[in-house]
């Protein structure tokens, strides 16, 4: 085990569209046992220190439509230092570690709602209520766009890597996009990743 690279991966296969990974360059850093990853077909790479790669299935995606939804794993490189649990358990902590991929990837909305990773779930009457503020107007601002001007692909939500425990994916951002769009019928939104560190496997987590 102590041979095996430094890498964590998503508790969800998320079904991005096979257009976005094709245009991916392949990861070209050194070799990667098949031990220290997942059996998934498709994988993106994910790091701290460089643009997202695409790690397995570029055969797989080749036989795609452009549009298809490919189920994808996410592998990504700690920028947590695998001794220091308590950085990947605990907010604050973590937060100061957490890094962003660099690709933003289509995917179905009621997809990421499916995959359980939201928190909490806002609808246009009971949007989060944060420092007094009144979201109410902003989700009904927020619907009105996507009605009138469909979803900015430029705005993507997060999905954070291992948030939860170093065990589950989370949603970090994007909890009234993803309500609003539901409720406007408009399904075809943007993501993008990010990561920190995660729980190792031999603890029930998915890091090596």
């Amino acid at each position: 085990m102590s041979r095996l690279p430094h890498l964590g991966w998503s508790s969800n296969v998320y079904p991005l569209e096979a257009a976005d990974l094709v245009a991916l360059p392949d990861y070209a850093e050194a070799p990667i046992p098949d031990a220290a990853l997942p059996q998934d077909a498709v994988i993106l790479f994910i790091r701290p220190d460089g643009p997202d790669a695409l790690l397995r299935g570029r055969e797989v995606l080749a036989a795609q439509d452009p549009h298809a939804a490919v189920p994808t794993r996410i592998v990504f490189r700690p920028s947590v230092a695998k001794w220091n649990l308590l950085a990947t358990l605990f907010r604050v902590l973590r937060n100061k570690y957490r890094f962003e991929g660099t690709g933003i990837y289509h995917v179905s909305a009621q997809a990421i709602r499916g995959l359980k990773v939201e928190r909490a779930i806002r609808t246009l009457d009971n949007p989060q209520l944060r420092e007094g503020k009144d979201r109410a107007a902003s989700m009904q601002r927020l619907a009105t766009s996507l009605r009138t001007r469909g979803y900015d692909e430029k705005k993507p939500i997060n999905v954070q890597i291992c948030r939860i425990g170093g065990r589950k994916d989370s949603l970090r951002q994007g909890h009234h996009r993803i309500s609003a769009c539901l409720a406007c019928g408009v399904d075809r939104i943007t993501v993008h990743f990010s990561a920190a560190g995660a729980w190792p496997r031999e603890l029930g987590g998915c890091r090596v």
